[in-house]
């Protein structure tokens, strides 16, 4: 079991991200310097054509040369009981039938990016609601392709996955953004097993990441114990992808981390290793390789929550404490102004085996 973070994976898809941005900030520049060129009456003309093909044909080269002569899609509708939009065509990737059909697709959902649409805003039916662009292709390479899945096909799935590249440099995460309605929150609470895809789903992980996109903002009523359980019972490197040791290269993302992340949520995150005796030891596994930045803070701004591991007999998530923070250990009281050892010794609960683990590490 590879324990560590896939650094050079993470770089790979960093510069990845980069060269589409870059490609995408190129190709609006000309666009953007066309159409500064036009009279708002030729704009307009232009745009309504746009809106006409874009809602009537299935050829992304007429909206292309449409785009080359300065045609915007402001005129897209965001409503996703309204007409036609970028979302839906991203919504319809499901329902295609072979490589032409999603070639096609993904030329019409480049073309109306460049062209400006509103892919923040632009939403497809769902529910009692709708969900933009980036949201149908969170859950869609989440669930891959299982029963219940969207998609059917392994070319779909590779398209998505192309395509969120191009929706993500594209997409603007703000702070309403909570839930299911983040893509990397949606991402993980619809995964679904899928072994065919499972290095890519990996791979949107640290693309997600590599934009500094988090989930640690949310409250602990999102962050539950259930939703952590969920993902380490799925795959739980998934989950510990997201709190990597620091590196150099990891830094802006850790840093918004660090800022975000509540007593409240961490104390949920440990809870949902604790869902069965694999979970507990891939955590041991994991934690224990060298001092890391998350048990440091549990430690400064969350102690009680090693007071309750020693109280339910975690032992396994107390061993990478005890290993790399003995003296830090060592100073913790709790409101009794006992040391975590006479805390477990005065404990009914505590069984003699952690009693004997804080004793073998010094305690």
């Amino acid at each position: 079991m590879e324990q560590d973070f896939p650094i050079s994976s993470f770089l790979e898809i960093k510069k990845h991200l980069g060269t589409e941005r870059k490609n995408f900030e190129k190709d609006k520049a000309i666009w953007t310097t066309v159409r500064a060129s036009l009279t708002d009456a030729e704009a307009n003309q232009l745009d309504e054509q746009f809106k006409t093909i874009f809602e009537t044909t299935t050829d992304p080269q007429l909206l292309e040369q449409l785009v080359q002569k300065g045609a915007s899609a402001r005129l897209l509708e965001n409503y996703e009981l309204g007409s036609y939009n970028l979302a839906m065509v991203v919504q319809e990737l499901a329902d295609a039938k072979n490589n032409e059909e999603l070639e096609i697709a993904a030329g019409i959902i480049r073309t109306t990016i460049i062209a400006g649409a509103d892919i923040n805003r632009q939403k497809a039916y769902w529910g009692n609601g709708g969900r933009i662009a980036i949201d149908w292709l969170s859950i869609y390479l989440a669930r891959a392709s299982d029963r219940y899945g969207f998609l059917s096909t392994m070319d779909q799935y590779h398209y998505c996955y192309r395509i969120f590249t191009w929706i993500a440099v594209n997409t603007a995460i703000t702070e309403d953004m909570h839930g299911d309605i983040h893509p990397l929150y949606g991402f993980l609470i619809c995964l679904k097993n899928a072994p065919e895809v499972e290095d890519l789903q990996e791979k949107l992980i640290l693309q997600m990441m590599a934009l500094d996109w988090h989930i640690f903002a949310m409250s602990h009523e999102d962050l539950t114990t259930s939703f952590f359980s969920r993902i380490v019972n799925f795959n739980p490197r998934f989950l510990t992808l997201i709190v990597p040791y620091e590196h150099e290269q990891l830094k802006s993302y850790l840093d918004i981390v660090q800022k975000n992340i509540g007593p409240m949520v961490i104390k949920n995150f440990l809870n949902g290793f604790t869902s069965n005796n694999k979970a507990r030891k891939y955590f041991r596994a994991f934690f224990s390789l060298r001092p890391h930045w998350l048990l440091k803070l549990i430690l400064s701004g969350a102690p009680e929550t090693v007071f309750n591991l020693v109280k339910r007999n975690e032992q396994d998530l107390l061993i990478p404490f005890l290993k790399h923070y003995k003296r830090e250990i060592a100073e913790l009281k709790d409101e009794n102004n006992h040391t975590l050892l006479q805390h477990a010794m005065t404990s009914r609960k505590v069984v003699e085996n952690t009693i004997q683990l804080l004793r073998q590490y010094g305690q």
